[in-house]
């Protein structure tokens, strides 16, 4: 039946949507993708184009040559998979009756999940300045204006914002758009059923492999009694694909999205970005417009051949990156509330001019104020808020039961995981500055600690 399913083509009993298919694409991870003329209408606006110059991994291509697929193809793959997936559940007994308008939205959703994503992906989010808006938010401004908007309204016949509620995870839904925010940023969804395969692919690296046909095939339809609202649960026999997509997720951060010249790659392009926003050099509406082409084109153009952005930017493109000074983990002396500046940019940054001029005295050399930065990576969750259908003997009704209780991971688990392969790191300009730093590094400690309190 899976099999079958994999082009991605409507059945007869979706109405309108059941035309032939204007073209197919030959997708590197899932084969054929089928695309209608409303899809096409979608594909073809500025702002979903804009997607094919936005790296799907940022950085890491300067550790990973092959990973230079972008959110443009990722999203065609989050739409083939949720095609997928509502055929699977139209055959389960316990799907409700679900219109063409609510199907209709769903696949609206996926195709259009990442629209408002900034360059580089998710590092300029990582720089929480209270300019910078979350990409959900900058989705739905696409998605409820012209272009977009016309197109869902007058051809895919759907409210554009009910199409944006579904896509903000801190939106209250309910009815099936309760089961569609599941399927596209829940526990098990689709945005990661398609990106972990598809990084290993680009990566060529064995962590991300996912089981996606169990996985499908293990999705159940669950009616919340407490709310009006539909759940996506799975079943039993799903367990253990469940299982390996949460450890394919950890093993991807372990070994690739936070390996280390990716991060500080990515903290030398923060930093870059911060002084330009606090220099006037870049607006953030600009930004929220950028691809990576554009923004690496516009920021070294406006910037003054001796400001700190510039110099970070000639770095990065000559692959002349910083070097890891010092790691810390968890347990470390420090790490608590140096991971607490990840809330507070200005006040990491002042910590970082500070450790800058104290390596100056102390090691008895010019040290620019951008030469020390502190890198801290964003929290992450591996842990997995989804029912489990257990079954029965056919005399006692089937009951949910919590992930945790069936795997045998619970949230400390997932948390102590997550411990592991967080680290704070600090990074130099150069070799002798990062020796500079490890070796005045208790005397560092205290300099932070003076900033901040």
């Amino acid at each position: 039946m899976f099999g079958k399913l994999m082009l991605g083509r409507y059945p007869q009993s979706w109405g309108a949507l059941s035309s032939e298919p204007r073209t197919v694409i030959r997708d590197s991870v899932w084969g054929d993708i089928a695309l209608y003329d409303r899809e096409l209408m979608l594909i073809d606006t500025p702002p979903f184009q804009r997607l094919r110059r936005v790296q799907q991994l940022g950085f890491l291509s300067l550790t990973f040559p092959g990973a230079h697929h972008t959110r443009f193809e990722h999203s065609l793959g989050v739409l083939h998979l949720t095609r997928v997936v509502l055929l699977r559940l139209l055959h389960l007994p316990s799907c409700p009756d679900l219109r063409e308008e609510d199907l209709s939205t769903a696949l609206a959703a996926a195709l259009l999940h990442d629209i408002g994503h900034y360059p580089y992906s998710h590092a300029v989010e990582e720089l929480e300045l209270q300019h910078i808006r979350r990409h959900e938010d900058i989705g739905k401004e696409i998605i409820t204006s012209d272009p977009v908007a016309s197109i869902l309204t007058d051809h895919w016949r759907v409210d554009p914002q009910r199409v944006a509620r579904l896509l903000d995870k801190k939106a209250l839904v309910d009815g099936p758009d309760g089961l569609f925010q599941d399927l596209l940023s829940g526990a098990l969804d689709v945005d990661k059923l398609d990106y972990l395969p598809r990084d290993a692919h680009y990566c060529n690296v064995p962590y991300g492999v996912v089981d996606t046909q169990r996985l499908v095939l293990s999705l159940r339809v669950y009616s919340d009694p407490t709310q009006d609202r539909l759940r996506l649960v799975i079943d039993e026999k799903g367990i253990g694909a469940l299982q390996s997509l949460v450890f394919a997720k950890y093993l991807m951060f372990f070994n690739v999205y936070w390996h280390k010249t990716s991060r500080l790659t990515t903290v030398m392009f923060l930093r870059a970005l911060q002084d330009a926003l606090e220099s006037h050099t870049l607006t953030a509406p600009e930004l929220e417009r950028c691809d990576d082409w554009s923004i690496l084109d516009i920021l070294k153009r406006r910037s003054s051949p001796t400001s700190s952005s510039y110099d970070l930017l000639q770095r990065i493109e000559g692959r002349r990156l910083y070097k890891l000074a010092v790691e810390i983990e968890d347990q470390d002396e420090g790490f608590d509330w140096l991971a607490a500046l990840k809330s507070h940019p200005a006040q990491r940054r002042q910590v970082e001019v500070a450790w800058a001029q104290a390596l100056g005295r102390l090691a008895k050399r010019e040290v620019a104020p951008h030469h020390v930065l502190l890198d801290i990576p964003e929290p992450k969750s591996f842990s997995v808020d989804m029912r489990v259908l257990q079954r029965s003997d056919g005399i006692v009704p089937p009951v949910l039961t919590p992930w945790a209780h069936t795997s045998g991971l619970g949230n400390d688990d997932m948390a102590r995981f997550h411990r592991y392969i967080r680290h704070l790191r600090v990074a130099a300009a150069d070799k002798q500055l990062a020796s500079e730093v490890s070796r005045h590094w208790p005397a560092l400690l205290e300099v932070a600690d003076a900033v901040i309190r």
